[in-house]
């Protein structure tokens, strides 16, 4: 899979902020005696594309035959588009570009692009920037060869999207059904003509008391037909891209599982090569954004319910699949340790499962952290001098539960001594700090760094965070030299003033 890389910036010194003219490509940083940062932010999506405020798409593409299916069992959607693009120009064409709506890209998590038989991901991704006050906003998309003219290539597209669904009715009673609302478009909005395109909407289940109605087809079948769980759309024939996206299309469904949305996660990464040990802690604050209680909890109607198991918005507990040989996992939240948590693990899982105090139901919110410790080996490679190191982390470990993240903060705090230090990430990265962390018997601090992510889905759990850094062999002995000095001052002291002569007189 081909990623982008982003601009690299450097700084020599710990606290110094980024040179204003960073060198192009990766180099690496001057060693000193305070840490030196190298970030190299490899992401799907790279920094956004400014262009004059004029910018129009070249009508270079046609689209022959365009899919897009959606994708509704989550609190999220996920589309994907496959569409067999040809290159009408005289020249052969490298760029192309997908139109949204202003409000629409607010919305996008993430936006990965590939050809039908490479991975999603394979083409260079750019969000494009021209008029913040134009009502449509671009995403260009970089194919790895040009197009020769006539030639055709079936593109793929797949777009993850948050709040665009929200519960209708917006209050219900505690062991009421709930629906979601979906809210789109008829069309696929596109910079080119399309010969023809259709949507397909996946639904968790077959109930779906209200969709709206287009006019019938042609041939008289009615839009959408429907079959079982899914809906389809069209299909439509030549459509201009002056058409912009047609009309808004609605579907109301039954949602019975809860919206669970992490309005922040902090999570730290701490790895220590004296004990082998690297350390996870997560601290939560989390909201459940399903419909409201329309009266007051019940207790009673709780564990009528919950004896019989029916589906609940409410959220009951949450389920992490931890790495094969997590040890020592810990619940906690603003009150103290939380005992109603159960953990497995054996040779092949790592199985923890949390319920917090009370059933989380719509609107109500819960802050908690979990952490755990694993074996270093599983995550740092040593190069062959032994003093350079490689760190590959997930990016996130969250709950299997469908989850939308709000705020993310990674922090990652490296041994004592650790320099040249170099960090690649997966999804794009909003802020980053870097600082010293001190803890017990540290001298200079420990070499940390801080990214901040937004708006992102599950969909990255199985993404990888990449950290490289030189940590010298001397460094091991610093911690030893500074408890040998600290015990041998104490003793040096203790023998001198056992000397002095404080008695009065001879």
């Amino acid at each position: 899979m081909q990623v982008i890389r982003g601009p690299a910036r450097i700084l020599p010194q710990f606290f110094r902020s980024a040179t204003a003219h960073p060198p192009p490509g990766l180099r690496k940083c001057v060693p000193s005696r305070e840490p030196c940062f190298l970030s190299s932010v490899l992401t799907t999506v790279n920094a956004k594309l400014i262009l004059p405020p004029s910018f129009a798409p070249a009508p270079v593409f046609r689209n022959i035959n365009l899919l897009r299916s959606i994708d509704l069992t989550k609190p999220y959607s996920k589309e994907v588009i496959s569409v067999i693009v040809e290159n009408v120009s005289k020249e052969g064409q490298t760029e192309y570009y997908m139109p949204f709506a202003a409000d629409e890209v607010t919305k996008v998590s993430f936006f990965e692009a590939g050809d039908k038989k490479a991975p999603f991901g394979e083409f260079k991704v750019d969000e494009v920037e021209f008029d913040p006050q134009s009502p449509t906003q671009y995403y260009r998309i970089l194919l790895t060869e040009p197009l020769a003219p006539g030639n055709q290539i079936t593109l793929q597209v797949a777009i993850g999207k948050t709040t665009v669904v929200e519960p209708i009715p917006a209050e219900i009673e505690q062991v009421e059904k709930q629906f979601l609302q979906w809210t789109g478009t008829q069309y696929v909005a596109s910079a080119y003509v399309t010969d023809k395109q259709k949507t397909k909407l996946k639904l968790p289940n077959n109930e779906a008391p209200e969709f709206t109605k287009l006019t019938a087809k042609s041939d008289g079948t009615s839009d959408p037909t429907k079959v079982g769980s899914a809906f389809t759309y069209g299909p439509y024939e030549d459509v201009k891209p002056s058409s912009g996206a047609g009309k808004t299309v609605k579907i109301r469904y039954e949602y019975t599982h809860p919206v669970i949305v992490m309005e922040k996660l902090t999570r730290d990464i701490e790895v220590s090569h004296w004990g082998g040990n690297i350390a996870f802690e997560e601290k939560y604050v989390m909201t459940n954004a399903a419909a409201k209680l329309k009266n007051q909890f019940s207790r009673v109607k709780w564990a009528a319910a919950s004896y019989y198991g029916p589906p609940t918005s409410a959220i009951k507990a949450l389920t992490y699949n931890l790495k094969v040989g997590s040890i020592g996992p810990y619940f906690t939240d603003e009150i103290g340790n939380v005992s109603t948590s159960r953990f497995r693990s054996n040779m092949r899982e790592s199985h923890l499962e949390i319920k917090p105090r009370y059933p989380v139901f719509g609107g109500w919110n819960y802050t908690f952290t979990l952490g755990w410790n694993h074996d270093l080996r599983e995550f740092v490679r040593a190069k062959p001098n032994g003093e350079d190191f490689v760190l590959r982390v997930p990016l996130l470990e969250g709950p299997k539960e469908p989850v939308v993240y709000g705020d993310v903060e990674i922090r990652v705090i490296l041994p004592e001594g650790a320099t040249d230090v170099k960090y690649s990430s997966p999804i794009p990265i909003i802020g980053e700090e870097h600082f010293l962390h001190k803890t017990f018997m540290d001298t200079i601090g420990r070499t940390a760094f801080k990214l901040r992510f937004s708006n992102v889905v599950d969909e990255q759990h199985h993404k990888e965070l990449i950290v490289t850094y030189h940590l010298p062999k001397t460094a091991g002995f610093r911690k030893p030299f500074v408890i040998f000095t600290a015990l041998s001052t104490v003793f040096v002291f203790s023998w001198i003033v056992s000397k002095i002569d404080v008695r009065i007189g001879k």
